[in-house]
């Protein structure tokens, strides 16, 4: 236990005295605690004593244990006077103190990240804020200004006169839908007029067919086993294989059952013209061909427009026959030839 006295005279000791002293002292918190007391209030062996007389005199009559509880209590009592004075007044000439000023310095690096000499720098990037329109007028300033050329003088540049001789370009008969062949004859719109969604039609309700003959002994009915007949698709190559063949009222018989269905087939209608023109009924045929050239689809207007006119001759209907068919010659199509010679020859 150290000496209270030797604590009082620390100013008084040598240098080797003094670092031997709070060698002892550090050894014992608590010595080391209660010597700051004592070097802070200066206490001596004699105030000490007669601080215990005191205590001895007020607690004479109580006992041994109640003696000890009041004791323990002054005595921490001085400790923690100790403590106080020891956090905000000892000198900072102890060794201790350099310890904790180091250890708080590296805690504060620690949370205020500061920069350190082995740390990383980066540079500060500066965010400048350009306004939309100064940027644009800034970047209109620098392009440079480009110079303007030199104007050659002009002269006065005298063409040639030539004569007009472009034809005129008609585009009434541009086909306007598909086309395949069947027994070599044109058919149009086949996946359309003839499928639904990829499947065959069936035409079985539709075969009832009034066709306009000659006579009973041009009647010619194709032989019809299965319902596979009346499939569209089947029934339009069976009349083109009659057709080809010259077997006309049979054509008739199949071209009926694909009109009846749809009035708008423009096949139907431009091959059933051409069969009731072959028989000689014009007036028939005429209407059939009228009924193609109102159809939206043009693949046949050409052949029905001229065929239309040679029925309208043979109706002796001559002036509006004449004047189709000198349409059909302006227009400059596949018939202008032979419309130039029907107007010639029903012209004299």
């Amino acid at each position: 236990m150290l000496n209270p006295k030797d604590i009082s005279n620390y100013n008084n000791l040598n240098k080797s005295e003094k670092q031997a002293l709070e060698k002892d002292m550090q050894h014992d918190d608590l010595s080391y605690l209660s010597s700051l007391a004592f070097e802070q209030f200066k206490v001596s062996d004699s105030e000490i004593t007669k601080l215990n007389s005191l205590i001895d005199k007020k607690t004479g009559s109580g006992n041994s244990s109640f003696n000890t509880i009041f004791i323990s209590l002054l005595c921490g009592l001085l400790i923690g006077i100790s403590i106080f004075f020891v956090i905000f007044q000892k000198s900072k000439n102890h060794p201790s103190v350099y310890q904790s000023i180091e250890e708080e310095e590296q805690a504060a690096k620690k949370l205020n990240n500061n920069i350190t000499e082995t740390d990383t720098v980066f540079p500060i990037i500066e965010h400048k804020v350009v306004e939309h329109y100064n940027t644009i007028a800034e970047k209109i300033e620098e392009e440079p200004v480009a110079e303007m050329p030199e104007m050659l003088p002009s002269k006065s540049v005298s063409l040639p006169v030539v004569e007009d001789k472009e034809e005129d370009i008609v585009f009434a008969f541009t086909p306007n839908a598909p086309v395949v062949f069947i027994s070599n004859l044109k058919v149009t719109n086949y996946r359309m007029y003839y499928f639904k969604q990829s499947e065959a039609i069936d035409l079985s309700i539709n075969t009832g067919v009034s066709a306009q003959y000659g006579s009973k002994a041009d009647i010619e009915r194709p032989v019809m086993n299965s319902s596979n007949t009346y499939l569209a698709h089947k029934v339009i190559a069976q009349a083109m294989r009659l057709f080809n063949s010259k077997h006309i009222t049979s054509c008739i018989e199949e071209l009926a059952i694909l009109y009846k269905y749809n009035k708008d087939d423009a096949n139907a209608q431009f091959y059933l013209g051409m069969c009731y023109y072959q028989l000689n009924k014009y007036g028939i045929a005429e209407t059939y061909f009228q009924k193609n050239l109102d159809n939206v689809n043009n693949i046949f207007h050409q052949e029905s427009e001229f065929y239309q006119a040679l029925c309208l001759l043979n109706l002796k209907q001559t002036d509006e026959a004449l004047k189709q068919l000198q349409t059909i010659v302006n227009n400059k199509g596949f018939y202008s030839e032979r419309a130039k010679e029907s107007i010639h020859k029903h012209s004299k």
